[in-house]
């Protein structure tokens, strides 16, 4: 992909995950003419940014944007990297593609996505999320009919946000055992564990639950593997985030109090 399509990319999602306040912020007017006046600084068609733009709108929710259509790896990596950044921190980046500014920053932006080709099979921490918690709670309902499938007499409690390596934790006093969720779009589809998680299920080996939902967005379909450790082999993947933080000189924090 030529670097100034990955480039576009970037500004796109920015415009998808951020929109009025992005329009707003980079100062070019309306939607179209915004799209037209990034077209010619990028030399891509105005109608592409709006389109690539448009990729991106079903992971927020401002516009359906093609819902119908699945993003691409390229597409996928771009939400990796920059995601997570917040408004401020992502439209710093922007305005430095927009105005050609900082090329060892572009580059290294540019070099996350240019690496696309390697990832055939990629997985998406970020973009699993919307599966993931779709997926979560239909296992929540579905639990509430079948409280005895792990355990009898059971307690289930969520610790989603515990950082435990497993969302959900059954047991009582004799027992704890850790169920895993994972969404999947599709009728059959890949999974990603992070690091925490793969190595909560080797240490806890059958006390560990893997359960999937497949076809989560029409009519689910839950599966249950227990100790995936044992019985799955994960390809290993490293990915590259882009972060950001802000350094103060030694010089300018002294001529600063120098001052005050």
């Amino acid at each position: 992909m030529k670097k100034n399509n990955i480039l576009g990319l970037y500004v796109a999602f920015y415009l998808a995950k951020f929109n009025n306040l992005a329009y707003a912020n980079l100062g070019f007017g309306n939607q179209r003419q915004t799209h037209q006046k990034i077209g010619d600084i990028l030399g891509i068609k105005p109608a592409t940014i709006k389109n690539w733009r448009d990729e991106f709108d079903p992971l927020f929710e401002y516009r359906a944007g093609w819902y119908q259509r699945k993003l691409t790896v390229s597409r996928i990596m771009v939400v990796d990297a920059v995601g997570n950044l917040e408004e401020y921190s992502l439209r710093s980046i922007i305005n430095d593609i927009l105005n050609n500014n900082k090329q060892s920053d572009i580059n290294k932006i540019t070099s996350v996505v240019s690496s696309e080709n390697q990832y055939d099979d990629y997985i998406s921490p970020q973009t699993r999320g919307i599966t993931g918690n779709k997926a979560e709670e239909y296992f929540i309902d579905w639990y509430k009919s079948n409280k005895d499938y792990f355990s009898e007499n059971a307690e289930i409690k969520d610790v989603r946000n515990h950082g435990c390596g497993y969302d959900f934790e059954i047991g009582n006093d004799t027992i704890k055992l850790a169920i895993e969720i994972k969404g999947v779009s599709d009728q059959k589809g890949g999974i990603l564990f992070t690091e925490k998680e793969w190595n909560t299920a080797r240490a806890m080996k059958t006390d560990y639950y893997l359960v999937i939902v497949n076809n989560v967005n029409d009519i689910p379909q839950l599966n249950i593997i227990n100790n995936p450790y044992k019985k799955l082999s994960p390809k290993r993947n490293i990915q590259t985030v882009i972060q950001v933080n802000w350094t103060v000189s030694a010089h300018q924090i002294y001529k600063t109090l120098k001052t005050e």
